[in-house]
């Protein structure tokens, strides 16, 4: 890896529809980011002037997924997220306080755990999100996390029998319910840590500080994917990831070598399945100093809003997310090794599953629109 850049949050794709819903045209912060960003305009304002996500979901639908999306905003105001530790600390040997931090994730609803260093390339330079509501910082804010050192990273499984409908609406409650889990925990355990008497910050979908993949990366969770997305071992890419940063003294994991890299040069039925052809299916290039596939996050985020959801095929089409029986089990294990039988594995993912097809929804979702690739 080579020299890394620091991410400014205003710059991503959500930030940016975050101005165009919240702020509107006409507002001096539109108009001032568009002025330096002139590139990214016209894309952005298609993408403003589209529906948003759940338009495909019936009334009595729609709100299911609204309404988890509007807690995690609720729980992403800094009141919830960040706040001054006790005065006195509570001193707690290293790999004492770290299995206490694991247990309680896991008590509030964490599938996995990991903890690791924070390295400062992966907090972001300013403020993106929340668009200067009232309780969020105000966009622009310069963003300093240098006094933390350790990360403590989660990941919350979806729900794969909603996943599986990708791309129609019901995929949304899966990813819904990721998020609302994530913010839910995390903002907790900041808690925790801060009435032990240290510093700790939430970060999740409502309010990141830092880029939540390569600092599960670092932990140990999982390695990078060429979707662009975390692989576990446990639950394959069909998660959501939430992180707490501190600065207490915490004992920490390992990244882990799951084989990913070489699995994923084999593979590419991510690739292939992708309806808007944004993951590629060659090789990986040099982006931001580091050595990665380069998903094209602008045909992706579009084909959000042309679905109506955010998709979820690739996740699902990957070897690694498909059902914890024998014959996953049993192929899960040599996959981790780097090797020309990584190939043979895909095809026998494409014999037992076949070509992706999205699932029906559950019995209490109302008939929706499908969406057709």
């Amino acid at each position: 890896m080579g020299d890394v850049e620091r991410w400014d949050e205003r710059d991503i794709m959500f930030a940016r529809k975050d101005f165009f819903r919240y702020l509107g045209t006409d507002s001096p912060e539109y108009k001032a980011y568009y002025e330096a960003h002139p590139e990214y305009l016209e894309y952005d304002t298609k993408i403003g002037n589209m529906p948003g996500l759940g338009k495909t979901g019936a009334p009595a639908d729609a709100p299911m997924f609204e309404t988890q999306f509007a807690m995690t905003s609720e729980i992403g105001l800094e009141s919830f997220v960040n706040g001054e530790p006790a005065p006195d600390k509570v001193e707690i040997p290293p790999e004492r306080a770290a299995q206490k931090v694991k247990g309680l994730a896991r008590l509030l609803g964490a599938d996995l755990v990991k903890i690791g260093p924070l390295r400062q390339e992966w907090t972001y330079t300013h403020v993106g999100r929340g668009a200067n509501r009232e309780g969020y910082l105000r966009l622009g804010t310069p963003i300093d996390l240098s006094h933390h050192s350790t990360a403590i990273a989660m990941a919350f499984r979806m729900d794969y029998r909603l996943s599986r409908t990708g791309p129609d609406f019901p995929t949304l409650l899966a990813t819904a319910k990721g998020y609302a889990m994530g913010a839910w925990v995390s903002v907790q355990l900041a808690q925790y840590i801060r009435m032990l008497g240290y510093s700790a910050r939430a970060h999740h979908l409502n309010n990141y500080q830092v880029l939540v993949v390569p600092v599960a990366v670092d932990c140990g969770l999982g390695e990078l994917s060429r979707a662009g997305y975390l692989i576990t071992r446990e639950f394959g890419s069909a998660i959501r990831l939430a992180v707490v940063t501190t600065d207490m003294d915490l004992t920490h994991d390992r990244p882990v070598d799951l084989g990913i890299q070489s699995f994923c040069e084999h593979c590419k039925l991510c690739a292939e399945e992708c309806p808007s052809r944004a993951i590629p299916m060659g090789d990986k290039v040099e982006y931001n100093g580091i050595k990665k596939w380069k998903l094209d996050e602008e045909e992706c985020y579009r084909y959000w809003h042309v679905a109506g959801t955010d998709c979820s095929i690739c996740m699902m089409a990957c070897p690694w997310t498909k059902p914890d029986n024998w014959f996953h089990k049993m192929m899960s294990v040599p996959a981790t090794i780097a090797g020309p039988h990584q190939a043979l594995m895909t095809w026998a993912d494409k014999l037992v599953y076949g070509k992706y097809r999205s699932a029906p929804g559950p019995d209490f979702i109302d008939p929706y629109k499908r969406y057709r690739r």
